[in-house]
């Protein structure tokens, strides 16, 4: 076969990249790290279903964010190197050249896959978890394994630019995490019906409120609470919905295998801008009301920050931050539109945006000096009369002024509304995410200039920005559990964590910011081309 050549091509690139590796170990650290927070500090035998079930949503959502973000840039490299003229020279067709990239990362997943096998054996050991939780976890990960590839695959056909594949992988994937949870609740719901006996309490029998569907979807795909072992009577009907669910993840994948082809055969020549296309950008994406003063504006901040106004020249840059100001709007209007469904799940919604938030930040700030390292601006911007910190302290500007409209309206509407929408505290999540946007572009930066891949500086990010300080505040949650009575714990855990979790944050990017400033001088950073 003439696929066979590429498929052992992209093996063998796939071998000579250190993410490829580092991807594993990263992940089976993620996962230990899960299983060392929820084990009770004093284990019991037949403790293990809810580790189990803690590590099971812990490779859920590694699949849906690593898997696309990894797959993102397959086909959009390949356009931007000029190699895939190349590809079509020889007897291969765009089918061929997909099939070739699906199998290459599919493997490259499913190792990763593999890879966090041992860790979740360790809930077996402790007891309480049976072959069938084993089975339906199985399926559900192939399944998003199935999913999240085609969101990688389809955002990497689409667009030859790097960031775009990253942003629009990142979409395709929520939208068919959303779409895999909905689905799989009507099924469930379909199947419970048909063999009977009826829907447990947890899943509506009501196929009409999508509410309902989403609540079995998550029953069932994420078992919150260990959802699998409290009904013990439904098991066959569980494992023909996750069955079917699985089966039509795979058709899923398969029409947009055939989707991806499709575009692929017609955007290898790169043809130039069609005139719509230049009508549209012209029409809808040039300045037309106060120039003059968007002129001034722009003039001014070349000469007061040059490095963040390469980041804000073009409309795309600058459609980045009003971007996310209009989704957190529009969340909040449709949302306080309903207030009786926001009170109770105001924390939700809020942490839901807040997290969001944090790991676009932690995206950009990751891929920011990729693109000066492969085009070789990066050279450049040292050579220039500016010096390191001006560097830095520009692109850091960069990256807090293209998220402060969206993280100011959320900041400020939690802070406003928690003092009549719930009777919880919410400041402790106030402080925690206010740190985290932050630090976390400092943190960001440093590992965007020092790792070669991108979901190895984006997986570093969220270990030393996110991961880190939340293993720092369990611990002290766990000491203060062990010596003090339940009034003085609440308290303190309250008054403690959230102080914690930001100075161990602030710690780790000042050490960071150092420590950048220090490779820039020296000209230490990874070398890409």
């Amino acid at each position: 076969m003439t696929v066979l050549p590429v498929i052992a091509r992209e093996l063998r690139a796939a071998a000579r990249q250190t993410s490829t590796y580092s991807l594993r170990i990263n992940g089976v650290v993620a996962l230990l790290a899960v299983c060392a927070c929820t084990i009770n500090p004093v284990a019991r035998w037949n403790d293990g279903g809810a580790v189990f079930a803690c590590l099971h949503a812990a490779l859920f959502l590694a699949i849906w964010v690593l898997v696309p973000l990894s797959a993102a840039d397959c086909i959009s490299r390949e356009r931007r190197d000029g190699t895939l003229p190349l590809l079509f020279l020889t007897p291969l067709k765009a089918g061929d050249i997909v099939l070739a990239k699906v199998l290459a990362h599919g493997l490259t997943a499913f190792t990763l896959w593999l890879a966090a096998l041992p860790v979740l054996t360790i809930p077996f050991v402790a007891g309480g978890v049976g072959w069938r939780q084993a089975v339906f976890s199985i399926l559900v990960n192939f399944s998003s394994m199935c999913l999240a590839l085609a969101a990688g695959l389809v955002a990497s056909a689409q667009s030859k630019v790097h960031a775009r594949a990253l942003l629009q992988a990142g979409c395709w994937a929520f939208l068919f995490c959303l779409g895999f949870i909905v689905g799989t609740g009507g099924v469930s719901i379909l199947v419970f019906s048909i063999m009977g006996p009826g829907p447990p309490p947890r899943l509506l029998s009501v196929l009409s409120n999508p509410g309902n569907l989403l609540e079995a979807g998550i029953a069932l795909v994420l078992n919150p609470k260990n959802f699998w072992q409290r009904f013990p009577g439904f098991y066959r009907q569980t494992l023909v919905s996750l069955g079917l669910s699985a089966g039509l993840s795979v058709l899923a994948l398969w029409m947009l295998f055939l989707l991806a082809a499709f575009r692929l055969k017609s955007v290898w020549r790169e043809p130039p801008p069609s005139p719509r296309t230049v009508w549209l950008e012209k029409k809808f994406c040039t300045p037309i009301l106060f120039r003059r003063v968007f002129r001034r504006w722009m003039s001014w901040e070349l000469e007061r920050n040059p490095v963040g106004w390469l980041e804000r020249r073009s409309w795309s840059g600058r459609l980045v931050m009003w971007s996310w100001f209009a989704v957190v709007v529009s969340i909040y209007i449709s949302v306080l539109a309903n207030l009786d469904l926001y009170q109770r799940v105001f924390h939700l919604v809020q942490c839901f945006l807040a997290c969001l938030l944090a790991g676009s930040m932690a995206v950009s700030a990751a891929g920011s000096f990729r693109r000066e390292r492969e085009s070789g601006m990066l050279e450049l911007l040292l050579v220039a009369p500016l010096k390191e910190w001006q560097v830095l302290g520009g692109r850091l500007r960069g990256l807090w002024f293209q998220f402060l409209p969206a993280g100011a309206l959320l900041l400020g509407l939690w802070l406003y509304c928690s003092t009549y929408m719930t009777t919880g505290r919410e400041w402790p999540s106030i402080v925690i995410f206010a740190g985290t946007f932050l630090s976390l572009p400092v943190i960001g930066l440093y590992f965007s200039l020092v790792k070669r891949g991108f979901l190895s500086a984006f997986l570093w990010t969220l270990l030393v920005g996110v991961a880190l300080p939340a293993f720092f505040s369990v611990w002290e949650q766990f000491l203060t559990l062990a010596v003090l009575d339940p009034f003085a714990r609440r308290y303190l855990s309250d008054l403690l964590i959230p102080w914690l979790f930001t100075s161990v944050q602030a710690a780790a990017a000042g050490l960071l910011a150092w420590r950048l400033h220090s490779d820039l001088k020296h000209r230490r950073f990874a070398v890409q081309r």
